[in-house]
């Protein structure tokens, strides 16, 4: 009996140290959890901080600048732009024409006025922000304009017939200087030289209460032929030296202001740009006038005369 007593004791010692040990391996184990949990929070709150960031950079980069238009009267407009960021500059123009470039100052806020021609024309509008970012704007525009071009050989007529007193005009090809017209009439009708080629004429009538009307259009100008009338070396007879960039068609002369002394010289020649025609009439002694009108294949004319008195 002592025997089993004494065995039985060391087991039963045994089993109390384990009991005893249970508590320090929970705590151990909740200082675990808690380590990762921790952990977990530091790196939920650190994925948060940057998606805050990282959203907030994002909008940033996305800030798109306001284009507001506004009408101040029936031919001018006012463009508005309002940005978040800095603008450097707007660049506007009408249709395939040269942009009128407007500096921001870096500034957030930019307003300017723009005339509207007459016609169907679109406005393009590009805004350049501090970053170097671009934004795109266009719109169509149609007015109608009481200016009306003709095109008479190399001159174009302008006419105009208003209400109101028109103070002056002015007009312009493509980006050159504008010449300015006083007319104080109600209605326009002035003859202006054309320019060889295709060029863009800008016409503005400015009545008495400082309202515009504009016209531009996109006119193919072309010119008349060159003409000198000389005489020969052997001061026997006229000369006519003509030429011209497209083809010469047809001359007519006219000696001594008579009617029966005229003369026509239809030029069959399809590539004739240049000719030297000796008349073969002699002159007389005394005065001999000479009157020359040339055509060429646009049926644009050059007229010059001459008097010569042969002693």
């Amino acid at each position: 009996m002592n025997q089993i007593l004494s065995t039985s004791m060391p087991i039963e010692k045994k089993k109390n140290n384990r009991r005893k040990k249970q508590p320090i391996e929970i705590r151990s184990i909740l200082k675990f959890f808690g380590l990762v949990i921790l952990v977990f929070g530091v790196f939920m709150i650190g994925t948060g901080v940057y998606s805050v960031y990282k959203n907030h950079s994002e909008q940033q980069q996305n800030l798109q600048p306001t284009i507001a238009i506004e009408n101040k009267s029936d031919t001018v407009i006012l463009l508005k732009v309002t940005h978040k960021k800095n603008i450097a500059k707007i660049e506007y123009g009408w249709n395939e024409e040269d942009k009128v470039v407007v500096n921001g100052n870096n500034g957030q806020y930019l307003e300017q006025e723009i005339d509207v021609p007459s016609g169907t024309n679109t406005l393009y509008v590009k805004v350049q922000d501090e970053e170097g970012k671009e934004m795109t704007y266009e719109k169509q525009y149609e007015i109608e304009s009481n200016i009306n071009f003709e095109v008479a050989g190399n001159k174009i007529k302008i006419t105009y017939n208003g209400e109101k007193m028109i103070s002056y005009m002015t007009y312009k090809w493509d980006d050159e200087e504008e010449q300015k017209i006083e007319i104080n009439d109600t209605n326009i009708e002035q003859e202006i030289d054309a320019i060889k080629g295709l060029h863009t004429l800008t016409v503005v009538a400015v009545d008495e209460d400082n309202n515009k009307d504009t016209k531009s259009q996109k006119i193919n100008g072309v010119s008349k032929p060159e003409l000198i009338i000389d005489i020969d070396d052997e001061v026997k007879h006229f000369v006519i030296k003509t030429s011209d960039e497209e083809l010469l068609t047809r001359i007519e002369i006219r000696l001594n202001q008579d009617d029966n002394q005229k003369y026509v010289l239809n030029i069959k020649d399809k590539n004739l740009k240049e000719l030297e025609y000796v008349l073969p009439m002699e002159l007389q002694t005394g005065e001999n006038l000479i009157e020359v009108k040339v055509y060429n294949s646009n049926n644009i004319t050059a007229e010059s005369g001459a008097r010569y008195i042969k002693q």
